[in-house]
């Protein structure tokens, strides 16, 4: 049994160095279709590393648009944040304005009515009614600006955000380019 095996291994031994010392080209050519591959390889994957660096370069194009919007919108949103205080201002100081007015107006029709005697009573309430406009006034602008304040609070920290993770995702292409360029300039030892 154990002489069967060897004789077959032995006679395998023999055939294939049989081939080989038949024909050394065989051999040669096999070597040759080896370094074709490998240098076909090397040349395919210098193709796919330029084709990488063609569109991580892209990518980063659009990250630089990207930054510059970020700003633009930051500062629209600043501005219409700005408008909205700018308004609702503007809408406190008009009521306020038109509860003086009122007051004003009431006080001298009630001074009329009640005679100059009791008129300093009439002038005490207006006054009252005054203050308390004013009063009203000032809780309404302090209410609008820190809203404003919040808002941008917001923009700002959203603004940052943004550039962050736009800083990131240049650096991870950045990284990702090295490596594509590495890649595009890769040889087969050294040569091709």
């Amino acid at each position: 049994m154990f002489g069967t095996a060897a004789a077959t291994l032995g006679g395998e031994v023999t055939k294939k160095g049989l081939l080989s010392s038949v024909n050394p080209y065989i051999g040669m050519a096999q070597l040759g279709i080896g370094l074709m591959t490998s240098i076909s390889g090397a040349g395919a994957e210098r193709a796919a590393g330029r084709r990488q660096m063609g569109y991580i370069g892209e990518q980063q194009a659009m990250l630089e648009g990207a930054g510059q919007q970020v700003g633009e919108l930051a500062g629209m949103k600043t501005e219409l944040a700005e408008d909205i205080y700018g308004t609702g201002l503007d809408q406190a100081m008009y009521g306020t304005g038109e509860n003086l007015y009122g007051l004003t107006k009431q006080g001298m029709g009630l001074s009329s009515k009640v005679g100059f005697a009791k008129s300093g009573q009439v002038d005490k309430q207006i006054a009252r009614g005054q203050e308390a406009a004013v009063t009203q006034f000032g809780f309404q602008k302090q209410g609008l600006q820190d809203v404003l304040g919040q808002k941008l609070m917001d923009i700002s920290e959203w603004k940052g955000a943004e550039q962050g993770r736009i800083q990131s995702e240049q650096a991870r292409l950045k990284y990702e380019m090295k490596e594509a360029q590495a890649k595009s300039k890769k040889k087969f030892l050294g040569i091709f």
